[in-house]
């Protein structure tokens, strides 16, 4: 940096003058997030404000300009469109209840487990792992195969158990979202179990052996030690998955097509048919902004609510 004014610098100005190298290696990154996010979700903005179309969308800058028609159009719940988002609003969060919350309790349960000393311990997290790493596309498309109505294994096993009488058909109606929810369960529940696992390998072993001498039972120790020390990593996996799930798109593609149907619709697969399929961009703009917005609030009033109320004391 170059020579300051004679006198005392100003705090920030010592405060660059320290740090300075830090602030040229972040640059890249910082220029990296302002190109590849924060530039798209401007240009996302300004196409929903106006009538953005295969007709229009070669010179959409001066596509006609129609305010916050496009959000009316795609949030009016007596509208086509709009009941299908509401409805796809729900869906998600349906799916995102179920999913969030069983794959946890799998999670949690696997890395117990894991945490115990046994042969071959490292090799089995290893293998735990492999519905994770599994590509989206692979994985999706053999459960979209074990979930086929004549030749699914599902159907097979539930016939064979004698539980139903002539084969289900799971990827069209009513029981299609389940069907994605039990893959999305078996590919995200690992990803749990390793989060877990990291934070119960930072709790000191003396609270539990304490805990042992005064009598506590298995469930006292797991209610009273386990789940408050695991509480920090519970709430940063909770809002990751939660993240995730708004913005779910590849298992209902893949197993469910393009048009899921009305009772697995989720806004993702929604917002792609409406902007890339019937080429209405300006509307599918509008609801794509209108979810990133509503994700941004539910992040903050969840990080508001989950602070603590020293920490909150503190900042008023």
């Amino acid at each position: 940096m170059g020579q300051i004014a004679p006198g005392t610098p100003p705090k920030i100005v010592r405060r660059l003058q320290r740090s300075r190298i830090a602030y040229l290696l972040i640059l890249p990154a910082v220029v990296c997030m302002l190109l590849v996010h924060y530039g798209p979700m401007i240009w996302g903005f300004m196409i929903s404000l106006r009538d953005v179309n295969v007709f229009t969308v070669r010179d959409w800058m001066n596509a006609p300009w129609v305010g916050l028609a496009n959000y009316a159009e795609g949030f009016d719940p007596a509208g086509r469109l709009g009941a299908r988002f509401w409805r796809s609003l729900w869906n998600v969060t349906y799916f995102g209840i179920v999913t969030i919350s069983l794959s946890y309790i799998i999670g949690m349960a696997v890395a117990h487990v894991l945490n115990r000393p046994f042969f071959g311990r490292t090799l089995v997290r290893g293998l735990v792992l492999l519905p994770y790493v599994t590509p989206d596309s692979v994985a999706y498309s053999v459960w979209r195969f074990i979930f086929q109505a004549r030749i699914g294994l599902v159907n097979k096993w539930l016939l064979a158990l004698g539980l139903i009488e002539e084969p289900l058909i799971w990827l069209v109606g009513s029981r299609s979202i389940y069907a994605v929810m039990t893959a999305a369960i078996w590919k995200g529940w690992p990803f749990n179990a390793l989060v877990l696992l990291a934070g119960l390998q930072s709790i000191p072993k003396e609270l539990y052996e304490a805990a042992v001498v005064d009598g506590a039972s298995g469930w006292a120790r797991f209610r009273y030690i386990t789940l408050p020390s695991l509480a920090p990593v519970t709430r940063t996996l909770i809002l990751m998955s939660i993240l995730w799930n708004f913005n779910a798109f590849n298992q209902f593609h893949v197993m469910l097509g393009r048009d899921p149907g009305l009772h697995a619709d989720v806004p993702s697969t929604l917002i792609m048919r409406e902007a890339f399929q019937s080429f209405n961009f300006g509307v599918g703009s509008a609801m794509s902004f209108a979810l990133m917005a509503f994700t941004l609030v539910f992040t903050i009033i969840y990080l508001r609510m989950l602070q603590p109320r020293e920490d909150r004391r503190g900042r008023k």
